[in-house]
């Protein structure tokens, strides 16, 4: 009985330890491969033509009569000065869901954290056989806490400063549990309590923050879900192969047909890895499943990770006392997801039934990290009131990348992604996702284009969107590309509802000239001819500072929310 249960002590704080963190290390690089080839496959995809002929060409508009035409576009409007004015009620109801509903979700998660982390510390004591005394309980609450940093980093805080008051405050607190315990315990030191965190989250939280980056984020729970259970066959089967049963037997037949003691221990790795890689493969399939059922979100695919990873290493802590003690992970961990499902329900059922905010992001393919950094924050705000369309470029693809998509990739079908004609713009425009999944987030609808049908999706999708951002950070003579979307959104899109993002790289009077040459272009049907005079309003985004970042929220939801211009009384049309 003895040997059986050290065994299993061997296999939760051996085997399994190490099984995960190698498969969370191997994460990384795997991931950054598969996303360097995602990259290039849809680089190379979007280049090709389709020959679509049944796709009207834009024609530049008949020249109204004298009179008739609005006036030109001869300076830029600046959003910045507008956006600390009080705005429409309905806008300053959207901006302050924009702003709240992050920390709304990030106040769900830190609920069920501390349920998680008090019976960790509860069962820690337990284990131990020590007494429930306050501070005890407190520090190793604490302690087991540390998780909930991490996340609240990918729920809610969506710059630097954020995530660096999070860290700040948790390790503030812990400063004060620490030198509480020093005047309670005189032989305990400042070393011993740094040792005691390290030890317990700084393996874990390095392991993550490798596959955590923007870099392999998007695709880097899945790889790890399939790894892990991969390299968990790997271990399995040495494990077997080196029990007291199955010793003799394993090498013998190796040695029958020809394999040395390495050669077998190498075979059992590859046979072991290649079995379970086919359940990693059903993983994946299952994972897929509930993703396009909504059941499950890149969000909650990301935090399961992290939880699942820290609760790995901190039962395998309490395991050294006896296994079954790892079975109080298990309980943690079901409580914690218990009480986030609990939660959402709260909180998505407790909030009035709103039309969600379409935004359509634009932008040129050629800004490169700014434009990364960008959608990382705007798009933990905007996703908690509405979804996100864009036109799949290289310059997002490894951030904006959906579970589904690099699936598809992966088994060599991401071409039926494309749309190469009107027939498949329309179904894909009625499987979009418009509607929020289980937690309460909306999606990112990617368009993948070929380079002869972009143009078409384009202007289909400005006119399904509520606010449309156009980052032109950058735009000079060279982003025709640009030039062609400024044309369409002046032709198509009541200007109050567009924001076009510059910066100081922005060639500003090229610009000027044209929003004039698309205020003359203009069709008879455009919304843009009843203005009282032709507005192009700019927001100039120099930094990723939080007060910046409040002030692009507040701009947009104002454009969401911007009122007809039919509507607005004393309007001169022009047209």
């Amino acid at each position: 009985m003895s040997d059986s249960v050290d065994a299993v002590t061997r296999l939760m704080t051996g085997n399994l330890t190490l099984t995960l963190l190698l498969a969370a290390v191997l994460t990384w690089p795997i991931s950054v491969g598969l996303l360097a080839l995602y990259r290039r496959a849809v680089r190379n995809s979007m280049a090709r033509q389709t020959h679509v002929t049944n796709t009207p060409p834009t024609q530049p508009a008949p020249e109204p009569p004298p009179g008739e035409l609005p006036a030109p576009a001869s300076a830029l409007v600046n959003l910045n000065d507008r956006s600390s004015k009080p705005a429409h009620a309905n806008a300053e109801h959207l901006l302050r869901r924009l702003l709240v509903e992050p920390w709304r979700v990030a106040a769900v998660y830190t609920a069920a954290a501390c349920v998680y982390a008090l019976i960790l510390a509860l069962a820690e004591i337990a284990s131990l056989g020590l007494e429930v005394l306050p501070l005890r309980l407190t520090m190793l609450f604490w302690l087991n806490l540390w998780p909930l940093v991490l996340t609240i980093g990918v729920v809610a805080a969506s710059v630097r400063s954020a995530k660096a008051v999070t860290t700040a405050v948790y390790f503030t607190v812990l400063m004060v549990l620490g030198m509480l315990s020093l005047q309670r315990s005189p032989d305990l030191t400042w070393r011993q309590i740094a040792t005691l965190w390290a030890l317990i989250n700084l393996p874990t939280t390095l392991v993550l923050l490798t596959y955590l980056s923007r870099r392999v984020r998007a695709v880097g729970p899945l790889v790890l879900s399939f790894l892990f259970v991969a390299v968990l066959g790997s271990a399995v089967a040495m494990s077997l192969a080196m029990s007291t049963r199955f010793f003799k037997p394993t090498f013998a037949a190796g040695e029958r047909v020809g394999l040395e003691v390495r050669s077998t221990i190498i075979a059992l790795l590859v046979i072991g890895f290649t079995v379970f890689a086919l359940f990693g493969g059903l993983v994946l399939a299952v994972l897929r499943r509930r993703y396009e059922a909504r059941r499950l979100s890149d969000e909650s695919l990301t935090l399961g990770s992290i939880w699942l990873l820290f609760t790995a290493t901190y039962s395998i802590n309490i395991a050294f006392s006896h296994p079954a003690w790892v079975l109080a992970g298990v309980v943690a961990l079901a409580a914690f997801h218990a009480c986030v499902r609990i939660g959402f329900s709260g909180l998505v059922g407790g909030t009035p039934l709103e039309k969600s905010s379409r935004l359509l992001l634009l932008r040129s393919f050629s800004i490169g990290r700014d434009s990364v950094r960008l959608f990382d924050a705007l798009q933990k705000h905007w996703r908690r009131v509405g979804s996100i369309q864009l036109i799949a470029g290289t310059d997002l693809a490894k951030t904006t990348v959906e579970p589904h998509e690099f699936l598809d990739f992966i088994s060599g079908k991401l071409s039926r992604r494309f749309i190469d004609g009107p027939r498949t713009l329309e179904r894909r425009m009625t499987e979009m996702d418009t509607a929020p999944d289980r937690d309460g987030r909306f999606q990112v609808n990617d368009f993948f284009c070929y380079d002869d049908t972009w143009k078409m999706v384009l202007s289909r999708l400005v006119k399904d969107s509520d606010v449309v951002l156009m980052d032109l950070r950058g735009f000079s003579p060279r982003n025709a590309g640009c030039i062609f979307e400024i044309r369409e959104l002046v032709n198509l899109v009541p200007l109050q509802r567009v924001v076009f993002l510059i910066d100081d790289r922005t060639d500003e009077p090229y610009l000027r000239s044209v929003m004039s040459d698309s205020a003359l272009a203009i069709g008879p049907a455009s919304p843009n001819r009843a203005a009282p005079a032709f507005q192009a309003g700019t927001f100039r985004f120099a930094s990723m500072s939080l007060r910046e970042l409040r002030q692009l929220l507040r701009t947009l939801a104002a454009a969401a929310r911007a009122q007809p211009i039919q509507a607005q009384a004393g309007s001169p049309g022009v047209g």
